[in-house]
Formats: C-alpha cells, sequence, structure tokens
C-alpha cells in the first residue's frame, strides 16, 4: 500500500510537472499586445533568469528620429518570427529585425493624417500570405503589409477605416481615436476607442470589423439605445450630448469560449454628472460580449455614476484560481481605486465578497451622486480615502504643510464627490493601476501589479450656459467644455503633465495653434469636431484668455461644471503629500488573495541627491513576469528599468535608460537567444524628458 501510494504521488507529481511545462511553452512568443490575448504580461522563457540576469547587457538600440519636446512613446512592441513591429512618437508604424533592430521598412501614417497622439502597440492578422498589421493612428485605423509596410488595399476605404464612421452620429462633429490595439477572433478585429474627456466627447460604442474587408461586422453601444438593455439607467436630456464610457485600455479573449472582455471608463463629462443622471451603464464595467456578434453576456459595473474619472484602465487578464481544490476560470480587471477585481469569468459573479456602502452626497447645483457605492471589490493594494495618518513623513516642514492642507477640502472618504470648495480623493485618477495592466504567472499563481499611491483634488467650477447674450461661438465655452479638464481653467496647466497655455503666442503662430487643436499633439487628442469659426473662437481664446464681451461666469444660471485644473496633492516643494511609498511594485497570491510582498517602484533623482531613497515615485507603463523567475518594469521617474526576483521583490539587475521606460517591455526568443525590449519614450506625465528609441537587452 506505501509503495502504491509513493507511485500514485510520483504520478500526480510527474502530471502537474507536466501540466507546468505546457502552460509554460504556451507562452514563448509575444506576437500580440501585452503577450497573449489573455492579456497575462507573461514569458514562459527561462534562459534569462535569476542567476544571470546581473549579466544582462544593451543588444541593440533603434532610434526613430521622430521625438518633440511632449512626445510619449508607450508602444509594447509584437515580434512575428523574426520581424518586430513598433511605433513611434509621431505615429509611423517600423518593422525592424528583432535580434539585430535593423529597419526593416517604415509606413509613414503622416502621409494620410497628421501623425499625434498616443499609440501603445498594433495588431497581426495571419491572412495567410505575407501578413497583415492594423495600425491606428489619429482617426484612422490602416492595414499594413507585414512584409513589405505597403498599405492592403482591399481593406476598407483604399488600405484604411475612418473610426468616426458606423457610430450613428455626423462623422464630422466626432472627433475619435484608437491609442491600445484592437484585438482578433478568428476573422474578426474587435476594437475600442479613445474619444476625449470633454462634454463633446464622442460616444464609445466597441466595434468589430470584418479584418480582410474592414467591413463593419457589429457595435456594441457602450451607451445604450432606445429599447437596449441599461437605456433606463440614464436620465435622458433632449438636445445634450452623450460621449465617452469608452474601452480606451484594450480587450482580452476567451478564444476557446469565444468572449471577448471589455473594461470600460466613465461617461463624459468625468467630473460632472448632472446632464447624465442615473446608474449610467455601461459605464465603468467589465462586460463580456460573444466575439462573433457583439451580444452581451454578462457585466459589472464596478463604479456608478462615475464622478472621480475611476475609469478602468485596461483590459482584465484572464487567470485560472484554485478554489475549494478545483480550477475556476476567472479574471482579474485592475482599477484606479488600488483594487484587483476577481470575477467568475463565465457569470461575471465576485469570487471575493463585496460591499455596498452608502458615500456622501454631492452639493454641487444640478448634480446628483449615486447614494451608494461598492467598496472591497477585491485585494486592496493601496489606501483609500485620505486622513492626518497618510501624510508624507518627508519631513516635518512637509508633514506640517500637508496637514494644514488637508485641513482645506471636503474630505468624507474615497468616493466624496467633486465639489466647488475642492475635494480630497484618494486614490486619485492616476490609480492605483493605470493603462499598463498587471502580469500573471501561471506557474507561481502570481499576480504582478504596479501601483501609484497618490491622492487629487478635484475643484469644479461653473460654465456659463448659452443664452440671449451668449454665442454658441464662444471660445471661452469651447475651451472651458473640452481643455481646462487639462490645462486649468487659468491656463496654467500643470508642468509635469499638461503644458501652460499662457504665452502660448510667443511659441506657436495662430495657424500652428490651429493645426495642434484639428489634429492633437503628443498626449493631446485630436478635436477636429470644430467648425472654422468655433476653431478661430477657440484660438482668440487660448492665446488672450479673454471672455467675449456680454459673456461671464455667473454664479446662478449654470448648465455645467469644469474641473479647475487638473492638481495632484502635493508639498510645497512639488512632492506627493501622500505618505510614500508613492509607488510599488506588488505579488499577489491567486490561492490566498493576499499581498506576498511590496516594494517602492523607483525614485525621485532629486531625493537621491540628498540621501532618500526608498519613496517610490509615480509610474505608469506595466510589468512582465518571466519563467526565469524575474519580474521587468520600467515606468519610474528615474528613468531605470529593473529586474526584480519573482519570489522577494529584490532588485537583481537596473540600467539607466536614454529616457523613462514608460511602456509595458516585451519578452521573446530569436534563433535560441532570449531578449527583452521597453521603448524608452520619457515624455509622459512624470515630466522627464522625451526620448525615441527602443533598447533590447540579452545576455552576453
Amino acid at each position: 500500500m506505501r509503495l502504491l501510494s509513493i507511485f500514485l504521488f510520483i504520478g500526480l507529481g510527474g502530471f502537474f510537472l507536466g501540466c507546468q511545462q505546457d502552460t509554460q511553452n504556451r507562452y514563448t512568443s509575444w506576437e500580440v499586445y501585452r503577450g497573449s490575448k489573455e492579456a497575462n504580461q507573461y514569458a514562459g522563457l527561462a534562459q534569462i533568469n535569476k542567476e544571470n540576469v546581473h549579466l544582462l547587457q544593451p543588444a541593440w538600440e533603434f532610434h526613430t528620429g521622430d521625438n518633440g519636446p511632449r512626445t510619449p512613446m508607450e508602444c509594447n512592441p509584437i515580434v512575428v518570427g523574426n520581424t518586430m513591429f513598433v511605433t513611434s512618437p509621431k505615429l509611423d508604424l517600423i518593422a525592424l529585425h528583432a535580434a539585430t533592430g535593423e529597419l526593416l521598412w517604415r509606413f509613414f501614417s503622416s502621409d494620410f493624417n497628421e501623425g499625434s497622439g498616443v499609440n501603445r502597440g498594433v495588431t497581426y492578422f495571419d491572412d495567410g500570405a505575407d501578413g497583415v498589421i492594423f495600425m491606428p493612428a489619429g482617426p484612422f485605423l490602416f492595414a499594413v503589409n507585414a512584409k513589405n509596410g505597403e498599405l492592403v488595399k482591399s481593406f476598407g476605404n483604399e488600405g484604411k477605416i475612418d473610426l468616426r464612421e458606423d457610430l450613428g452620429r455626423d462623422p464630422a462633429k466626432l472627433s475619435i481615436a484608437l491609442s491600445t490595439p484592437g484585438i482578433l477572433y478568428e476573422n474578426l478585429l474587435i476594437i475600442g476607442s479613445a474619444t476625449g474627456e470633454g462634454y463633446d466627447a464622442s460616444p464609445g460604442h466597441v466595434r468589430a470589423y470584418h479584418a480582410r474587408t474592414g467591413k463593419l461586422a457589429w457595435i456594441f453601444h457602450t451607451i445604450p439605445q432606445p429599447g437596449e438593455f441599461g437605456y433606463d439607467t440614464w436620465e435622458w436630456l433632449e438636445g445634450e450630448n452623450y460621449g465617452g464610457t469608452n474601452n480606451w485600455g484594450g480587450l482580452s479573449l476567451d478564444e476557446e469560449k469565444g468572449w471577448v472582455f471589455v473594461a470600460t471608463g466613465s461617461p463624459t463629462y468625468d467630473f460632472y454628472g448632472g446632464n447624465r443622471l442615473g446608474e449610467n451603464l455601461f459605464g465603468n464595467c467589465v462586460i463580456s460580449l460573444d466575439a462573433k456578434t457583439g451580444e452581451r453576456q454578462w457585466h459589472y459595473q464596478a463604479v456608478t455614476h462615475d464622478l472621480w474619472d475611476y475609469d478602468l484602465p485596461c483590459a482584465p487578464t484572464l487567470v485560472t484560481i484554485p478554489i475549494d481544490g478545483k480550477p475556476v476560470k476567472a479574471l482579474v480587471q485592475p482599477t484606479k481605486m488600488g483594487e484587483l477585481i476577481v470575477l467568475d469569468r463565465y457569470t461575471g459573479k465576485p469570487l471575493l465578497p463585496v460591499e455596498e456602502r452608502a458615500v456622501p452626497p454631492s452639493y454641487v447645483p444640478g448634480e446628483r451622486a449615486h447614494p451608494t457605492q461598492k467598496f472591497n471589490q477585491g485585494i486592496r493594494l493601496v489606501p483609500q480615502g485620505m486622513d492626518s495618518t497618510y501624510l508624507t513623513d518627508l519631513s516635518e516642514e512637509a508633514n506640517a504643510y500637508a496637514r494644514s492642507e488637508l485641513k482645506k477640502y471636503r474630505n468624507e472618504g474615497m468616493y466624496t464627490p467633486p465639489s466647488i470648495e475642492g475635494t480630497l480623493t484618494m486614490p486619485a485618477t492616476r490609480g492605483g493601476s493605470l493603462w499598463g495592466g498587471v502580469s500573471y504567472d501561471p506557474i507561481r499563481n502570481r499576480i504582478y501589479a504596479n501601483v501609484n499611491e497618490l491622492a487629487m483634488i478635484l475643484q469644479l467650477r461653473p460654465v456659463s450656459p448659452v443664452g440671449a447674450e451668449e454665442t454658441e461661438l464662444s471660445g471661452y465655452r469651447g475651451y472651458m467644455l473640452n481643455c481646462s479638464n487639462c490645462h486649468g481653467a487659468d491656463r496654467k496647466g500643470l508642468a509635469e503633465a499638461y503644458p501652460p497655455l499662457l504665452g502660448i503666442a510667443d511659441r506657436y503662430s495662430k495657424e500652428e495653434i490651429r493645426r495642434i487643436i484639428r489634429g492633437g499633439k503628443g498626449v493631446m487628442p485630436a478635436f477636429s469636431q470644430f467648425d472654422n469659426a468655433q476653431l478661430d473662437a477657440l484660438v482668440s481664446f487660448v492665446i488672450d484668455g479673454q471672455v467675449p464681451t456680454g459673456e461671464s461666469v455667473p454664479t446662478e444660471k449654470v448648465d455645467k461644471y469644469v474641473m479647475a485644473g487638473f492638481r495632484l496633492f502635493l508639498d510645497e516643494e512639488g512632492f506627493p503629500a501622500s505618505k510614500p511609498p508613492w509607488g510599488t511594485l506588488n505579488a499577489i497570491d491567486l490561492e490566498t488573495f493576499s499581498i506576498d510582498w511590496k516594494v517602492p517602484l523607483g525614485d525621485y533623482p532629486s531625493l537621491t541627491a540628498r540621501g532618500i531613497s526608498g519613496k517610490g515615485t509615480q509610474n505608469f507603463g506595466g510589468c512582465v513576469a518571466t519563467a526565469g523567475g524575474l519580474v521587468f518594469v520600467g515606468g519610474s521617474a528615474d528613468e531605470m528599468f529593473r529586474a526584480f526576483d519573482a519570489d522577494t521583490g529584490e532588485v537583481l539587475w537596473s540600467y539607466k535608460l536614454p529616457a523613462g521606460g514608460y511602456a509595458v517591455p516585451a519578452v521573446y526568443e530569436v534563433d535560441g537567444r532570449q531578449y527583452v525590449v521597453i521603448a524608452a519614450g520619457g515624455a509622459n506625465r512624470i515630466g522627464t524628458p522625451s526620448g525615441d528609441s527602443f533598447v533590447a537587452f540579452a545576455l552576453p
């Protein structure tokens, strides 16, 4: 009997080892954005491992040559065979030899559209011939031959489709782009969109196109239409624009089930909802759709009537979790609220207890905050809500300043609505988690997540309505409804993230300002919906800031409110006034749903020069785990690229990039040699200089 038990044990052990090996072998390529259609950011490659990662060195570096002062580059490269596909700061599509960085060809999207905006990757389609790369740039989605970089003229309109079409509205009045690549199911390309965040934003419906022809296959209305499920969760106003509610952070796919998983952002305007009262389905939702038809299977709403810009910022990651001794197909949805929501993949039901609690009301005229919100939605990685115990300990002076500032603002917990006097919210709209997502190691059954631990001030100010004495061509009104969210009502911007517009006429001509507004620039989206008269009025206000005669900013008769400006909660020196670490890397055990380890991610160079380290920094981009027991991540303000021990959180290797690595790395193998590559684009919202290079690393 004892001998039989030993044989059974050995047999089961071999079985599990075999399953682990099969799992590891599944993830040895990087042909898809974020590594796989499951969005798991994991590489089953172990040539680079804990024992030798200290020897890692640059194998090649490729400069795109087209960066500017504020041009971000957030691309996660994909590798098909020996060819790597990347995008540049000005949105050119580039093919490189993956082992050498040699340029193979370049597709200039600016030949068809002024290249600007953010691009995080592309989609490869095996058409049985040369292959096709689907590349978004501006309002267009291009189909490009993967072998020679030429347009595939049989797709759409001579090789492209206009993303402003097929939305049920006049395309000339829409401004829309695609910052994160779509996902393929069989011969369907499924996409989300970037819609803008002002009152005039486009609707964020999810669409599927036939990959060979570019013809629309189906559309799912994230803002429900009359007669559709969820329509009665909105209080509709005649003549009002309803936009946003978009999937801007990408999609994941259960290929076997044939379901695509969509994570949506908030309806617009982000911080005031008096014009969109109600629960606002499908805002801030995880939605499961039939990939063939677009039919809704289930949904889970994480935030109801969002007033905090708490978008679900990335695609959910598909995982398998052992529950009561059985494997359960699940998904993990990172949130800006700093939680990992864990749902049953096929029912949408939470696998961890969720609380519904009363939250504070709004006192802003016209607003009606939802009376309850969900709490403890999953595994919490950051503090939620701000009190004196969460204030900075950088110095006694910094703490005293933060205490005095804390008293100025409304502060009744995480879901305290924005207010006219100013509301302190923690976490900020920068997370928690952001678009870089999380990494899932299926062998260790761990999630790795880089997050921010920051607070923000949400202060609203009124916008005058269009009345008898005012004109719809008002540049002031156009600015307040579309631009003030980032550049501030006073046009002073936020130096590290959004440039000030004061004195802009000294930097740009009127025609250049018109071109930037129409076509976008850096992280700024295009606003192509303005006609010439509206654009002229807006340019005049941007230059001189003068409210037209007869128009005022009243205290009564207000129809809209906007953010007074993007303001993080900072100390006198400009460092976060919340308690450090301000950015962390976390390892989460999916068997116990607990944090195995948490370590600071990055250091501010100005603090390091003063002998202060271990505080972490704001971070953008994502991490990648490998079968070699490593977690690779850039993202921090010190522009370092690091490899962490996946089991302990110890830094085993680091390298100073030529610019900040605010992107998801890619891990791949060519001719038996393993590489790790990251976009060193800088110029994100941390305030570091821009760059234009992709840097690949390998062992000597």
